[in-house]
């Protein structure tokens, strides 16, 4: 009934759009030793961008891909230099791998074009 009144008033009224370009990350968690192991992902938006045609969107999608691919490198190199620690940690004690919990593994970043805003999405941790 509003849509109806207002479009008698506005006859040329078009549908609202938007178009978010969100970066996104990806953070992996290790659940548990259950059935030989098994990881999770929550997913949190870091940052987004209204734009008001799918053109603009996507070049702007395109420039901050290049920056999630430099943050996800960046991860996997300061991932790969913990890991590279633990093991010189446990090498100088004598200890077994299995001494530390599993890890994680690293965070990685992507981008999307959407039409909403994308919310934190946390997976389910079978202890919660």
């Amino acid at each position: 009934m509003i849509e109806a009144a207002f479009r008698q008033i506005c006859q040329e009224a078009v549908e609202a759009q938007a178009h978010y370009v969100v970066l996104m990350q990806k953070i992996p968690f290790y659940g548990g030793p259950e059935e030989g192991g098994w990881w999770g992902n929550d997913y949190r938006v870091v940052a987004y961008q209204s734009c008001s045609t799918a053109e603009e969107a996507e070049l702007i999608r395109v420039r901050v891909l290049k920056l999630a691919e430099e943050l996800t490198q960046q991860e996997r190199v300061s991932h790969g230099e913990y890991c590279l620690r633990q093991t010189e940690w446990l090498d100088a004690r004598g200890l077994e791998d299995d001494y530390l919990r599993e890890d994680d593994g690293p965070t990685e970043f992507y981008v999307s074009v959407t039409d909403t805003i994308p919310r934190d999405e946390c997976e389910s941790r079978h202890w919660e």
